[in-house]
């Protein structure tokens, strides 16, 4: 049984996980519009300032949301069996 609490377990973090990341990436480019801009790797390459806020913003929320997925795994986890 505690194995199937973890494999609930992983299968909802990795949903979340994911599917956060996509979220918030969808939001840089929804915020961002039609402007000119390239992103390689923690990069992004533009000449618009506007563009450079954005992806600190969203790059930093996207860290914020790692780091609580990962006090919320222990928290969770810890709570098993």
């Amino acid at each position: 049984m505690i194995a199937l609490a973890y494999a609930v377990i992983a299968v909802v973090f990795v949903v979340l996980g994911i599917g956060g990341i996509m979220f918030l990436d969808h939001k840089f480019s929804q915020s961002v519009g039609d402007r000119q801009f390239a992103i390689k790797g923690r990069r992004i390459e533009t000449d618009d300032p506007f563009v450079r806020s954005q992806f600190r913003k969203f790059y930093a929320l996207r860290v914020a949301w790692s780091v609580l997925l990962i006090v919320l795994l222990f928290v969770v986890v810890s709570h098993v069996g």
